[in-house]
């Protein structure tokens, strides 16, 4: 199975392999989110997500899973600790879904900028772009066990695409941004309440996943003084929000 590395220029990122599973990633993730309107569902749980990229992955003939070592069961904690705090971003009754989605898009693309082999990102981005946008035509809402869904298919494409690089795998799996950091909001103070959620929210996520992805999955030898450093400003993130629901 051959790799879709970064170390090409950015012009040959669109080989026919990578549109290939781009779009089946797309496929599946709109006919998966199809299959649940048509079965009355107008809430979306895990299952669809999960469901979505499983079917991309088969339909695209790979077989994309972690090696069984260390950095995967750490890589599990992270991703833990990702769907505790998806689900609480995805309970928030202010937070629109235009935002939710528009996040979980932005950390498929840091997964795909962070790791060597970005086949599982391409996998997961379309498979998340193809629900999101099932899910808006449809007017369904995501619920908030979306969140585990969301988490599992971007900490599966972070540690399968790692290709057994430890800091591509740390850098990809901090790539689900403020997920993790408001696992613990309860645990912190609150500084402000008067953010509007969604702009905020997508911001401080979207400079989370470019720290991590282009600070720390990309650079061999990242260290974790940059990490400490990204679990500082997510922490500051949250504790900048209001309390979520």
């Amino acid at each position: 199975m051959g790799y879709i590395g970064h170390d090409v220029t950015i012009g040959r990122y669109l080989t026919p392999e990578a549109i290939r599973l781009g779009l089946t990633g797309l496929f599946a993730g709109s006919a998966a989110g199809l299959a649940w309107r048509l079965a009355g569902r107008t809430r979306w749980g895990a299952a669809p997500f999960v469901l979505a990229v499983l079917a991309a992955a088969r339909l695209a003939g790979r077989s994309d899973w972690p090696a069984s070592d260390g950095m995967t069961a750490a890589g599990l904690l992270v991703t833990l600790l990702a769907a505790v705090g998806a689900v609480r971003l995805f309970a928030d009754p202010a937070l629109g879904r235009q935002w939710v989605a528009a996040g979980a898009l932005v950390s498929a693309v840091g997964v795909w900028a962070a790791v060597p082999e970005t086949g599982p990102a391409l996998l997961a981005g379309g498979g998340l772009t193809g629900l999101a946008a099932a899910s808006l035509l449809a007017r369904d809402r995501w619920a908030p066990t979306a969140g585990l869904g969301v988490a599992a298919v971007v900490g599966w494409a972070a540690l399968s695409g790692a290709a057994g690089r430890p800091w591509a795998a740390v850098g990809g799996l901090l790539c689900t941004g403020l997920a993790p950091w408001f696992a613990l909001r309860p645990l912190l103070p609150t500084f402000s309440r008067s953010r509007s959620p969604g702009p905020w929210l997508l911001g401080g996520h979207t400079l989370l996943v470019i720290l991590a992805a282009r600070w720390i999955g990309v650079v061999p030898h990242a260290g974790w003084v940059r990490v400490a450093v990204v679990a500082a400003v997510g922490l500051a993130v949250a504790a900048a929000t209001r309390p979520l629901a």
